[in-house]
């Protein structure tokens, strides 16, 4: 049985519960989802990195990685294909006329959301589904190899490299490659967390002094990135605000491992769902309640609270779900059984 850590829980919930917001569509600026924005990807890859178990087998890692990952992945965008076809419809006012167009979304499901000429992206959201396989592989190899963490770090410098240099030039939309390149670091020092025995033990007003310093210095890197127009200082500046933003919420989160919960472990348990299931829910209220009840068009932007408390209502919604998934359907969660 898999030992559960509290705070983790709680990092896992909180991480998925406010991502949610941050991909309704709303008005930006110096305000809290944007805030968020900056790090809460870097939360959910450590949080992934800290999780992910070294396994001397190759066969027992693909094995894991394909029930809880593949399927999820697999499954989330199936279902959110009929989704898709009603969209098209309520954009355009009509259903796609010629066959390949059917199938494009499928084209970019395999394609991991690649979106071009021949593809669509199905569920957009499942790209980190696709790129945390991608990570834990290269971990994989890299721990097989000699020397196995400096080419994990020189991987991990090179994404960094990479992801200015695509801000700067832009040579891939691509979410997949996006994201891992901005952030495999994290992920990896996750990982080496776990390994080290960092974050491990928790104390309440250790971990209270160490958010209130990283949360102020978080707050004034993120305002110095914000407002810094000279490129080289405001890339220079990124990974700096994402650190101490992803610092600060990890002794947030420890400082709440007192705190236990069947309900945030479920939550937690059922991190998968939020991811395959919100942008799906999110259309569904706006197309299906939002739109012909209260007359909201199709391209309405939320302000900040509208979209938070939309965030609030999806979570919620999910709860349910959740629940359903854990007694009758695990591979949803990406279990075995």
């Amino acid at each position: 049985m898999n030992e559960r850590i509290n705070w983790i829980d709680w990092s896992k919930f909180l991480a998925v519960a406010l991502t949610v917001p941050c991909h309704i569509p709303q008005t930006r600026g110096d305000q809290p989802v944007t805030y968020f924005m900056v790090f809460l990807l870097a939360c959910l890859m450590f949080n992934s990195g800290y999780l992910k178990k070294k396994r001397a087998n190759w066969r027992d890692n693909l094995s894991k990685y394909w029930y809880s990952l593949v399927i999820p992945y697999l499954i989330y965008n199936i279902l959110f294909y009929p989704f898709w076809l009603v969209r098209y419809y309520l954009i355009h006012g009509f259903m796609p006329s010629h066959l390949f167009v059917y199938i494009k979304p499928f084209v970019g499901m395999f394609l991991l959301q690649a979106h071009n000429s021949y593809a669509y992206e199905l569920n957009p959201v499942t790209w980190f589904i696709a790129a945390l396989v991608i990570m834990h592989i290269l971990l994989d190899i890299c721990n097989n190899l000699k020397h196995g963490n400096w080419w994990m770090t020189g991987l991990c410098i090179l994404g960094m490299i990479l992801y200015v240099v695509n801000k700067y030039h832009i040579f891939t939309n691509h979410l997949v490659f996006v994201g891992i390149f901005k952030s495999l670091i994290f992920y990896y020092m996750g990982y080496l967390c776990r390994q080290y025995g960092i974050f491990k033990t928790c104390n309440f007003k250790k971990d209270a002094g160490w958010f209130i310093i990283t949360f102020i210095l978080s707050i004034v890197l993120f305002a110095y990135h914000a407002n810094e127009t000279y490129f080289p200082l405001h890339m220079l500046s990124y990974f700096p605000a994402v650190l101490f933003g992803l610092l600060a919420f990890i002794f947030f989160c420890k400082m709440l491992d007192g705190v236990h919960s069947k309900i945030i472990v479920n939550y937690s348990n059922g991190t998968m769902v939020f991811i395959g299931m919100h942008w799906m829910i999110v259309g569904c209220i706006r197309y299906g309640i939002l739109k012909p009840f209260f007359h909201v068009s199709g391209d309405y932007i939320y302000s900040p609270i509208e979209a938070y408390a939309l965030g609030l209502v999806v979570t919620l919604l999910l709860y349910p779900m959740i629940l359903f998934f854990q007694a009758k359907m695990p591979w949803m969660l990406g279990k075995r059984r």
